[in-house]
């Protein structure tokens, strides 16, 4: 067989491959939503009822897995002579909550948005296949995300407002929070079959008091003694103890969860 049909048997081949591997991952694209029924008000450990009266986040794109290992969590058990606070993994602490996975469908670009608000975001490009989890990465707003030059979010990753009440006390409070350049938040629980005809949308979801651990995110922010000149008003300054808490807190996958409606 000369070159020249030597060149022609291999494309051919090439395409009849191409073909067979598109007739094995057909795709499908669902809308992915902002789940905003999951942003109520939670209680931290200090007591203080805690609402939220804005949350919003910058993103980038959200990844969705399958064939992901359990995710060790940390769980704080109760003092045992003297060894209070240790920290030991399990794998049981969170069910659902996968990580590691073969990524099988995304839904690429930025997304700027307010958790609290259920809304289209876009589409995610998904395998025919079961899902079993899904990462999202932290990014900084900008104004080609199609905000206004003032807006607060801008050059910061999350914008928070709420209030923090106590007895018959309340105290207004916010905060602009920066995440490192490309935070991953990875094992988001999430656990459907996709097919051609799956006929759902994926919700996005803040889960400000985590059911498991019984943890709130919140934890740890005594929002009155931030309150210096009893103004009932909150500016949670960076690097502030209450804003590094935070910061932390808002990172871990634990207060993030992946819908199906």
């Amino acid at each position: 067989m000369n070159s020249k049909l030597t060149a022609i048997a291999v494309a051919g081949l090439c395409l009849t491959a191409c073909d067979f591997d598109s007739t094995l991952a057909p795709r499908v694209a669902l809308d992915v939503v902002v789940d905003g029924t999951t942003v109520t008000r939670s209680s931290n450990d200090l007591d203080y009822d805690v609402e939220l009266t804005r949350c919003r986040v910058a993103i980038d794109t959200v990844e969705f897995t399958t064939n992901g290992e359990m995710h060790a969590s940390l769980v704080r058990p109760s003092t045992v002579e003297g060894f209070s606070e240790l920290l030991i993994p399990t794998a049981h602490a969170h069910p659902g909550h996968y990580a590691g996975g073969e990524i099988v469908g995304e839904m690429v670009g930025r997304f700027v948005f307010d958790w609290r608000e259920s809304r289209v975001l876009g589409q995610a490009d998904l395998t025919q296949t079961h899902y079993d989890g899904a990462n999202f990465t932290f990014t900084r707003a900008q104004m080609s995300d199609g905000l206004e030059a003032d807006d607060p979010i801008i050059g910061h990753t999350f914008d928070i407002a709420g209030i923090a009440r106590r007895g018959d006390q309340e105290v207004e409070f916010e905060v602009q929070l920066d995440q490192d350049a490309d935070r991953r938040v990875v094992g988001l629980p999430l656990d459907v079959d996709v097919g051609a005809n799956t006929d759902a949308k994926l919700g996005l979801a803040l889960l400000p008091f985590d059911p498991i651990l019984e943890d709130d995110v919140f934890d740890g922010v005594d929002f009155f003694a931030l309150d210096d000149d009893g103004d009932g008003r909150v500016v949670i300054e960076a690097d502030s103890d209450a804003y590094n808490r935070l910061r932390r807190q808002f990172q871990q996958h634990d207060y993030y969860g992946i819908t199906v409606q």
